[in-house]
């Protein structure tokens, strides 16, 4: 048959043979060429197969055998495909079209896709599994996997089932969806989907974003209440974002994606993310964690990222507004302020970001500091400088580098300036003891997989020098006539210069040396013979501490308050009935004496306190 056509649509027979049996059913085979429109499409140049043919009884059935489709042009609202072919094979009833006393009936299927073409003015490709459609209307496909734009961005589907009618809707689950320019993953999502007059419309999605980042930067959130809208090659999608585990709401972002440049951006916005012991920051970046812990406040603020074929820019601003933390160097409360991003994605900072932290105590509390800090790349911590108002003089925190996320040794220098003895004193509450003057002095810190200590800490006292003195009464009653007397004698000292040095673990044992030089009796010091000739004599003392960092305040309070006086019992120095119990006696060999640059020398003859 001669090509039939009417306007840009035609359809030809250039072979077609039919054959009738002695029965009278009738059987056909052939080629048919078609173009022209389709419901919601366009055909160009279609070759279809013809086989099939009507029983004795009536039925009519088409294509009983796979037949493959060939095709210059289909085109399905703005989505049109390249020249292609496709293998159509029947369904379970035996025929891809069965008509009977019952109606007619369509089922059909391929064994996979694997198609190319555009959507709108964007390249697209797609290929799947299997894929059944049924009329009346039921569509399914497995492993479909889309591929949109230049760049390749890419929608994977486990899943998907539509009923047919005057529209297309269905649901979908286990998709993938991959953006080129913007370097987050959504994955496992599921939801609604319903396309008609070329709009996809999603809605009640549900997925899991991921960081696409070799390291990641983010650790996986939950997105709830999605929805997307996809027409004319421009995607507009908005969701809820929750820490997973906690369930606890982070973010709500809007999505703007322009399939034909790979250009977008997404506004992000964090109303009150509250930190509890729901949530802490290292559920949320891994980049955190061992930084900081226990944390207890609100985060909140906005940030935008944009990306382009050619890269992704993005920036921030989030406030702070009263965030207690433990830390390495101790705990922090009271943390507040503004951080800027230019590189939100990355965690980059301009320089000078400014906190307030209104108490930190790594070992004595400090109040009302203030630290700058610099987020760059290579997530790293600059730590541009902090300083605290410290014991009527000031404690500072040197700059210091530290990359976020790994396991490293960290160390950090706090600077001691003009600290005020006499407010030491009271700041530790040792009541009876007095002291003055003023002392400069560093106390390095290192924090590693052993914990934290002190390397080389020390602190030296400013001219002319000060007084120690005990002004309290001595509660020792079993002390020797001559150890009393020694101690009235000496209970107060003046000295020219006091050096404190510090070494040792923070949670374990700290070894502190004191050195007095140009020791003289006090004022309130009760003087005799001796002490007037000892008194012309250049003294100077030496006097060592080994105890844990925060034992060192109670063993100085037990030289006055019997309450911080361990009982004996407890410790095994005597039985339930008060008797002494033997213990064996140690010697603990003394370490040789230092002469590394005039350091504080070791005792010679006595054993440590």
């Amino acid at each position: 048959m001669a090509e039939y056509r009417a306007g840009d649509a035609g359809v030809a027979l250039p072979e077609l043979t039919v054959t009738q049996s002695p029965n009278g059913a009738v059987a056909f085979t052939g080629l048919a060429l078609a173009s022209g429109a389709l419901p919601g499409g366009h055909a160009q140049n279609v070759a279809v197969p013809l086989e099939g043919g009507r029983s004795t009884n009536g039925v009519v059935a088409l294509w009983r055998r796979c037949a493959n489709v060939q095709f210059e042009a289909l085109a399905y609202a703005n989505l049109a495909f390249d020249r292609r072919s496709l293998l159509l094979c029947p369904g379970p009833g035996g025929a891809i079209v069965r008509s009977d006393a019952h109606g007619t009936r369509i089922a059909v299927g391929t064994p996979s896709l694997d198609l190319t073409g555009r959507l709108g003015q964007t390249p697209i490709r797609i290929a799947s599994g299997p894929v059944g459609y049924a009329l009346p209307g039921v569509l399914y496909a497995r492993a479909v996997d889309v591929a949109l734009g230049e760049s390749a961005t890419r929608f994977r589907l486990a899943e998907l089932k539509a009923r047919v009618g005057k529209d297309i809707a269905g649901t979908f689950t286990g998709t993938e969806l991959k953006l080129a320019a913007v370097p987050f993953d959504l994955v496992e999502a599921q939801g609604q989907w319903r396309y008609v007059g070329g709009r996809l419309t999603i809605a009640d999605g549900a997925f899991r974003l991921l960081d696409r980042a070799q390291v990641a930067r983010f650790q996986p959130l939950a997105g709830s209440g999605a929805s997307l809208t996809l027409e004319n090659s421009r995607i507009v999608a908005s969701a809820a974002l929750a820490e997973p585990t906690s369930a606890r709401k982070v973010a709500d972002i809007a999505i703007r994606h322009d399939l034909g440049n790979a250009s977008g951006h997404v506004d992000l916005n964090v109303p009150t993310l509250l930190f509890d012991e729901k949530l802490q920051p290292d559920m949320l970046t891994r980049q955190l964690l061992g930084i900081v812990a226990n944390a207890r406040g609100t985060v909140g603020g906005k940030g935008v990222i944009d990306w382009t074929a050619d890269g992704v820019t993005s920036s921030g601003r989030f406030g702070i507004d009263s965030l207690d933390f433990a830390a390495a160097f101790g705990p922090a409360k009271g943390v507040s302020g503004t951080v800027e991003f230019t590189d939100l994605v990355n965690f980059i900072t301009p320089p000078h970001q400014k906190l307030k932290i209104a108490s930190i105590n790594p070992g004595i509390e400090v109040l009302d500091g203030e630290m700058l800090f610099q987020l760059r790349p290579g997530s790293q911590l600059a730590i541009e400088g902090a300083s605290w108002p410290f014991l009527g003089g000031t404690l500072r925190l040197q700059p210091a580098i530290t990359s976020l996320g790994v396991s490293e040794s960290r160390r950090y220098v706090l600077e001691i300036e003009r600290l005020d003895a006499a407010r030491f004193i009271q700041q530790m509450e040792l009541a009876n003891l007095a002291a003055t003057g003023s002392f400069d002095g560093i106390l390095p810190l290192v924090f590693d997989a052993n914990g934290g200590r002190i390397e080389g800490g020390l602190l030296v006292s400013r001219p002319p020098g000060g007084n120690v003195s005990y002004v309290g009464a001595l509660t020792y009653k079993d002390l020797s006539p001559i150890a009393n007397y020694a101690f009235s004698a000496l209970k107060s000292l003046d000295y020219r210069q006091m050096r404190i040095a510090m070494d040792g673990a923070l949670e374990g044992e700290i070894v502190t040396r004191v050195r007095f030089d140009g020791v003289r009796q006090g004022e309130g010091a009760k003087r005799n013979f001796v002490t007037k000739r000892l008194g012309k004599l250049p003294l100077q003392f030496n006097v060592n501490f080994r105890a844990p960092f925060y034992a060192l305040i109670t063993s100085f309070k037990s030289l006055y308050d019997p309450a911080y006086v361990k009982d004996p019992r407890a410790i095994g120095l005597l039985d339930g009935a008060g008797r002494p119990l033997a213990r064996p006696r140690l010697i603990v060999p003394l370490p040789p004496p230092s002469t590394a640059g005039g350091g504080i020398q070791p005792p010679v003859s006595e054993t440590k306190p």
